[in-house]
């Protein structure tokens, strides 16, 4: 976790045109706009509370992790949907153990985050909330302009910080396509596990092993 609270700086990768999304059938503007897939993830700075204390988390200190993360996204816990992606995440990820993260990013206060996830028993995900400046919002082109919340969205990111999928839905009260995310996050630790076992056979890794016998 980074207890620097500045913003961190624009990342200069391929954007989407200005989106709109619907609640309800009425179009809404969102702020900023959607990273390609494919670009290097922009980085955020997100809040939890430690110790009684605000802490800034940044996706750089979610990488250090050295892991694929996947970023659930949505307005509040107090709506059934936003409770459901919730759970089903995190549900879902316990079978990626410490191989994959996941982040349930919303626009509650901190301290509303940590009683959701006491009341609905979530050990999977890590709590962020996007109140505070709204950076992820309009660094990933999910703040809803009108109301400055975030819509519902969910992306997935290596653990290179690329940008491997993203999904807004075009109607705020959809539920996500969760097979498809969790499929390409179930893809990155694969490729990241056959890549270390690549590395662990490569002739580096044999003269390091001979040279220290």
């Amino acid at each position: 976790m980074d207890s620097d609270t500045s913003a961190p700086p624009a990342v200069d990768a391929p954007r989407k045109k200005r989106a709109f999304v619907r609640f309800r059938g009425e179009s809404y503007a969102l702020s900023g706009v959607i990273p390609e897939v494919g670009s290097p993830a922009p980085d955020f700075l997100v809040y939890s509370w430690l110790n009684a204390e605000r802490v800034g988390i940044s996706l750089s200190s979610f990488l250090a992790q050295g892991v694929p993360v996947l970023l659930s996204v949505f307005a509040s816990f107090d709506t059934p949907i936003s409770r459901l992606q919730a759970k089903v995440f995190d549900n879902r990820l316990r079978a990626f153990g410490e191989k994959a993260l996941g982040v349930q990013i919303t626009s509650d206060l901190p301290s509303t985050i940590n009683r959701a996830f006491r009341n609905e028993e979530l050990v999977s995900t890590v709590g962020a909330s996007d109140y505070f400046d709204r950076n992820f919002g309009r660094a990933y082109g999910v703040l809803l302009e009108d109301s400055a919340v975030l819509t519902r969205a969910v992306f997935v990111i290596d653990s290179a910080g690329i940008l491997r999928y993203a999904e807004v839905p075009e109607e705020v009260t959809w539920e996500l396509n969760y097979d498809a995310a969790l499929s390409i996050l179930e893809t990155l630790v694969h490729e990241s596990a056959a890549q270390a076992s690549g590395d662990q056979n490569s002739p580096e890794s044999f003269e390091a092993g001979e040279s220290a016998s």
